[in-house]
């Protein structure tokens, strides 16, 4: 039997019935993934404190052992710095211990997943000040292009009629979707379809699993810009 543990706690903002945080133990059958067993974290409360508990509860819950485990699958971000680290913190243990395939899934595929509509399409993430980090999808199920950071007067390049935007999308950017007659949608980020996008992504090895930042850290800009302004660097 191949069991699959799916963690989804990328973006711990997107809360109500399948887009809360959540752990899933799915079993991957031919053609389909069964869902077995879910553990739902409360997104009010650190992701740190939570996360091993929920995954201990899905896996007993689904009457299983962590050595039972055949794949790790975790979603990479962009989303929330601290619940993506400690997800991927996780995996990464968890795939190390038991020796199951490690798989990290874009935060962004496990949006699409449960996009209802043909495509094209861009989900946007990671949004800070006018920009976001935009990834373009020709189908829910497609492999995604390459993710860029846009901004609201780069949208008719784009060439959709469908964005998946979370609450912090950029109000500029909205109102040009809008006139551009671009329906914004909320994502819905699934454990489940975390499970499903794993099927068809290359695992790796756990040590070398990373989240994805679309920019550099804030701290480290700082840091940067601290060390040229210093009185040695003048």
């Amino acid at each position: 039997m191949d069991v699959v543990l799916a963690i989804e706690t990328s973006n711990p903002s997107a809360a109500g019935g399948e887009s809360g945080p959540a752990v899933v133990v799915a079993r991957y059958e031919e053609r389909s993934t069964t869902e077995v067993a879910r553990a739902s974290l409360d997104p009010a409360r650190p992701h740190d404190e939570q996360l091993v508990p929920a995954i201990a509860r899905a896996v007993r819950a689904a009457g299983l052992r962590p050595a039972d485990l055949s794949c790790v699958a975790v979603s990479i971000g962009p989303g929330g710095f601290t619940a993506v680290r400690v997800a991927v913190a996780a995996a990464k243990m968890i795939a190390e211990v038991t020796g199951a395939r490690c798989v990290g899934v874009p935060s962004a595929m496990v949006a699409a997943r449960r996009v209802h509509a043909p495509g094209p399409f861009l989900v946007a993430l990671a949004c800070k000040g006018e920009s976001f980090y935009a990834v373009p999808f020709s189908s829910p199920q497609a492999t995604p292009g390459p993710g860029v950071i846009m901004t609201s007067g780069e949208l008719r390049a784009a060439a959709v009629t469908l964005l998946i935007a979370d609450a912090f999308f950029p109000a500029d950017a909205r109102a040009a979707a809008a006139q551009l007659g671009i329906t914004v949608q909320p994502p819905v980020f699934d454990a489940l379809a975390c499970a499903e996008c794993a099927r068809a992504l290359p695992a790796c090895d756990p040590v070398a699993l990373l989240p994805i930042y679309p920019r550099e850290p804030e701290a480290v800009t700082k840091w940067r810009e601290r060390a040229n302004s210093s009185p040695r660097n003048a």
